[in-house]
């Protein structure tokens, strides 16, 4: 890839049209290039042809205001990849746990999570990953998932390692570095309908969900207690019951006059908590577009988390972040807008915020990204 040649065309375009708001693109093609300069040197199983194009349209979604930050209003990094399935994205079989330090592992559920997601058909699972699986119709779990098969991968694991029961949570194994990930994928019409993917990070094991909707989930499990996830501590963003029966109640029936009389503190709450539940139906109701921006329809919103898991789990972490390390929240109001900004018990992450926007109602949303 010439590099040079890339940016150059990239900021000529960009330039004229898609960061025409920006006065000038300058720094933003230095930093693009030690980026991905830095990138150059690590060591990837998967890869990926990068256009000029591809360039414009990361750097677009990277630059999506979905939150503030109170320094300097930039937006959140996106880990992962946007990139379509592609048939020369190859994960090395012969690598171990051994092999690599947490941040090789992590980087490799990284690009895992960019790479796979609903729809993904088999024969592109084939050509991505070529670590050998177990292929199965049932692999024990209990309830219906709405899977109709099952296949089980066990990532950089030792010669001779092999995993028996697929129903119950691996801890010991990824612990011990016996194992370096293991991914299972439950299909439905020879295509990716959901998958579970389990890795470690020094004495922690984390369980990642892609749930058939496109929503992600990710948290350390207690190994101890067969997987089952580590009870958060309270928060500023917890529910009182009577917030918490108006949750449901918002959940089912989307009326918006049960939001008639919240504050716009009371909203981000119950949006936040939609995010960490997966509830896309309930977040699309409480976002609201500026005049004359056209707000995509509900059909287009949920097929669009489809196509983006590194995104949705940027989101989700982001909203995690606010639950886990939020010690204060208050609302800004300014002449032309309004944010609800939380502030960290961390001193050194930078505040953030969600602008606000009243309906002709008087009911306060928050504003769709642009």
């Amino acid at each position: 890839m010439n590099l040079d040649k890339l940016l150059a065309e990239f900021k000529e375009t960009a330039d004229r049209t898609l960061l025409g708001g920006i006065e000038d693109t300058t720094g933003l093609e230095e930093r693009i290039r030690m980026n991905v300069e830095k990138k150059s040197k690590r060591r990837f199983r998967f890869t990926y042809s990068v256009s000029a194009a591809l360039v414009a349209i990361v750097l677009v979604i990277g630059f999506t205001p979905y939150w503030l930050q109170k320094e300097n209003a930039s937006t959140n990094t996106i880990k992962g990849t946007t990139a379509q399935p592609s048939p020369n994205q190859i994960l090395d079989p012969k690598a171990t746990a051994l092999d690599f330090d947490d941040e090789e592992i992590m980087r490799t559920v990284d690009e895992i999570v960019g790479f796979l997601r609903v729809g993904l058909t088999q024969d592109q699972m084939k050509e991505a990953i070529s670590v050998p699986y177990t292929a199965m119709d049932d692999y024990g779990g209990g309830g219906d998932d709405g899977a109709e098969e099952y296949w089980g991968y066990s990532i950089f694991a030792k010669e001779g390692y092999q995993r028996k029961d697929w129903a119950m949570f691996e801890g010991e194994g990824l612990l011990k570095r016996e194992v370096g990930l293991e991914l299972l994928v439950g299909w439905k019409d020879k295509k990716l309908y959901w998958y579970s993917l389990s890795y470690v990070q020094g004495k922690d094991v984390y369980l990642f969900k892609l749930n058939s909707n496109g929503t992600v989930q990710e948290d350390i499990v207690d190994v101890n207690q067969d997987g089952t996830e580590t009870p958060a501590p309270p928060s500023i963003f917890d529910l009182k019951p009577g917030e918490e029966d108006r949750y449901y109640n918002y959940m089912y029936e989307k009326k918006d006059e049960l939001l008639r009389g919240l504050s716009p503190i009371d909203i981000v709450k119950l949006y936040v908590r939609a995010v960490q539940d997966g509830q896309l139906e309930m977040q699309y109701a409480l976002r609201i577009v500026d005049e004359g921006v056209m707000k995509p329809t509900l059909e287009q919103y949920l097929e669009e988390v489809k196509k983006n898991p590194a995104r949705e789990r940027s989101i989700w972490r982001g909203s995690k972040k606010m639950i886990e390390m939020g010690s204060k929240i208050w609302v800004e109001y300014n002449d032309d807008e309004t944010i609800v900004w939380t502030e960290y018990k961390n001193k050194s992450h930078e505040t953030t915020g969600y602008i606000m926007r009243q309906d002709d109602q008087g009911i306060w949303k928050i504003r769709w990204r642009p």
